[in-house]
C-alpha cells in the first residue's frame, strides 16, 4: 500500500489566509488542504478570480480535498453565529457547494457544532436531501461526529450516514473526537467497508481528571501524544484504501510561530512519526 497522503487542515496554521496556506503546504510537502468556506470566499472577494486561485493551487502542487464545514440548514442548527458582536451567516449547502466548485474540492464536511439537540432521524432525512444535491455536483458529504452535539460519536455518525440513504455520505474519522468520545480502535475496525470517507489526524495527551475542556486547543502532533495513531490510521485505510488524511492540530505552540515555521514543525513531526510507525504510513 502506498504511503498515506497527509495534508493540512486550516486549524493547524490558524494565522494563514488561503494564499499563505497554499504556499506553506506546497513548500513543506503537504499535497491536500481542508479549508473553511469563508477562506475561499475572502480570497475571491480580494479580486482573485476562480481561475487564478486554481492556478495558484496547481502551481504549488496542492489540491483542496475538503470544505470544512456545512453548519447551517440542518435541524437544530442556527443560520447565524455571533463573532464578538458581529453576526455572520453560518455556511449552508449553497455556500459550501459554491466554494467547493470554485476550488475543485470533492468533499464537503457536515458538522453539527454549536447546534441544539435534534432527532437523528430528522437530521438523517435532511442530510439525505443535501447529499442528493451534492451528488448532482459530483460532491461527497462526510459527517463529523463531535462530543456534545447531536452526533456525538462514531456510532451515531455511521447511523446517520446509513439512515440518510445516500451513497455519497460517509464518516469523517477525526482521531481527536474519537478519543474524546470514548471511541476505540475496535470501533474503527468494526465499521463496514467504505464507511469512512475522510480522515483527520492529531495526537492527544489525556488531561488530568476534572480539567475543563476548551475547544480547539491542546492537540498534539503525531507521535507526541498517547493515541494509538498508527493503528487507527491503518484500520481506517483498510476500511477505505482511497483515504487521504489532513492534520488538524490546534496548538498554542504552532499559533505563536510564523506560518512557515509552523508548517516546518508539523512536517518534521510527521516525518519522525512515519519513520517510527511504518505500516505504510
Amino acid at each position: 500500500m502506498n504511503a498515506l497522503e497527509i495534508g493540512l487542515c486550516w486549524g493547524t496554521l490558524e494565522k494563514a489566509d488561503l494564499p499563505d496556506l497554499i504556499e506553506a503546504a506546497g513548500r513543506h510537502g503537504f499535497p491536500t488542504l481542508s479549508i473553511r468556506p469563508d477562506m475561499v470566499q475572502a480570497t475571491l472577494d480580494a479580486e482573485m478570480s476562480e481561475a487564478a486561485l486554481r492556478r495558484r493551487l496547481a502551481d504549488a502542487g496542492v489540491r483542496v480535498r475538503v470544505i470544512d464545514a456545512l453548519t447551517a440548514g440542518l435541524p437544530g442548527m442556527p443560520a447565524t453565529v455571533d463573532l464578538g458582536g458581529q453576526v455572520v451567516a453560518r455556511p449552508d449547502a449553497d455556500a459550501c457547494f459554491r466554494v467547493a466548485e470554485a476550488v475543485g474540492a470533492p468533499i464537503v464536511n457536515v458538522a453539527l457544532y454549536g447546534g441544539q439537540p435534534a432527532p437523528l432521524a430528522a437530521i438523517a432525512e435532511a442530510i439525505g436531501a443535501v447529499a442528493e444535491r451534492a451528488r448532482a455536483r459530483g460532491i461527497a458529504l462526510i459527517l463529523e461526529f463531535i462530543p456534545g452535539t447531536a452526533m456525538p460519536d462514531i456510532t451515531a455518525a455511521h447511523a446517520v450516514a446509513q439512515a440518510s440513504g445516500a451513497a455519497n455520505c460517509s464518516i469523517l474519522l477525526d482521531t481527536w473526537h474519537l478519543a474524546r468520545s470514548g471511541g476505540t480502535l475496535a470501533d474503527v475496525a468494526a465499521l463496514p467497508p467504505g464507511a469512512i470517507g475522510s480522515l483527520q489526524i492529531c495526537d492527544r495527551t489525556p488531561p488530568p481528571p476534572g480539567t475543563p475542556y476548551v475547544p480547539m486547543t491542546g492537540r498534539d502532533l503525531p507521535g507526541e501524544g498517547q493515541l494509538p495513531l498508527g493503528p487507527i490510521c491503518a484500520a481506517a485505510r483498510l476500511n477505505n484504501p482511497a483515504l487521504t488524511a489532513e492534520i488538524e492540530v490546534f496548538s498554542a505552540e504552532l499559533r505563536d510561530m510564523t506560518v512557515d515555521a509552523a508548517a516546518a514543525r508539523v512536517a518534521a513531526a510527521i516525518a519522525r512519526w512515519r519513520e517510527r510507525e511504518g505500516r505504510g504510513l
